[in-house]
């Protein structure tokens, strides 16, 4: 450990807080900023990390209440603000995180999506482990579906959520509100994997499908408002860059049917998994574009979704999954 001169972490505003010891206190209550924005260079020893004894500790900035120095990992990863095409960074998860632009200006927010995506309030949601159904489809009259490393399914992971509900949207056994239907019938629950094929039946019902709108709807909002805030049509955004996990395995067709991001999108994803922790690893590396990150960092425009108030409008306009 005496041969570590620097350590580089990233993470979201309240665990940057954390920490470093800092109540998140000033995250909860409105205008939600952060205690600490600025980028910080500190000694490792002071924060119970033993490296050699003058190592020290890099912390990317945070760039507002629900956009962390995580967000800004992925920045210093991607470069948004130096590419002359427009692109959309999304990082999906309780919180959405975007930055759309390019070299001419930034813009971002946060989505309080909820953690439908991540396994949680949802059934038989799990994240993505082994075991977790990650892609479902219906096919010659069958439902089919993987699991990561081909374990016996345990349940639904984020990406595989998408893949049931888009195919019960396909198939006419969910309509456009949300309601599940057996036949002609309403249903409230929509079994994929019988209890005799694994250790416990897999299903959907009727309230994780509201689980899912209601993230979905978060989400598709936020991408709205952050495009009319920059007067950018969907048309104009070249790139749709997704980061971490849950982006590997996304079907973006999927995504779109369901709403979750708009139509035209699902051709120009670009997954770029863990571009936080890449950024992070770019900090330690080189230290002229890490100053360079931190500049474009303070000229983002931040549009908070909480008081803007179209967005209440715009949430339940996105809710339904009618085309």
């Amino acid at each position: 450990a005496g041969d570590i001169y620097q350590i580089s972490l990233v993470g979201n505003t309240c665990m940057h807080h954390l920490f470093l010891g800092i109540s998140p206190a000033s995250l909860v209550h409105a205008p939600y900023t952060p205690a600490i924005s600025q980028p910080l260079t500190l000694r490792a020893s002071d924060y119970g990390i033993h490296i050699h004894k003058k190592g020290q500790l890099i912390l990317l900035p945070n760039i507002a209440g629900y956009i962390g120095a995580d967000t800004s990992g992925c920045l210093l990863a991607l470069r948004q603000d130096l590419k002359e095409e427009t692109t959309l960074l999304l990082d999906i998860g309780t919180n959405t995180e975007m930055i759309l632009g390019n070299k001419h200006g930034l813009a971002a927010c946060s989505a309080a999506s909820g953690p439908a995506f991540e396994g949680a309030k949802i059934q038989c949601g799990m994240r993505g482990l082994p075991g977790a159904i990650d892609h479902v489809k219906y096919e010659n009259g069958k439902w089919q579906y993987t699991t990561i490393e081909n374990e016996k399914p345990t349940g639904l992971c984020g990406s595989g959520l998408i893949d049931l509900i888009a195919e019960l949207l396909r198939t006419g056994l969910l309509d456009e509100n949300g309601i599940l239907h057996s036949g002609q019938v309403k249903a409230d629950t929509f079994v994929l994997v019988p209890s005799g094929e694994s250790q416990r039946e897999i299903y959907l019902t009727q309230k994780d499908i509201g689980e899912v709108q209601l993230a979905k709807a978060a989400i598709a909002a936020g991408i709205r408002l952050l495009m009319k805030k920059q007067n950018v049509e969907e048309t104009q955004v070249q790139i749709v860059y997704l980061a971490g996990g849950f982006g590997n395995y996304m079907n973006a067709r999927n995504a779109a049917r369901i709403g979750l991001i708009p139509e035209n999108f699902a051709e120009k994803v670009s997954c770029v998994g863990n571009a936080a922790g890449e950024g992070a690893k770019i900090a330690l590396l080189n230290k002229k574009e890490r100053h360079e990150a931190e500049k474009a960092v303070q000229k983002i425009e931040f549009l908070e979704l909480a008081a803007c108030p179209e967005f209440q409008d715009c949430f339940v306009d996105e809710l339904g999954f009618g085309k």
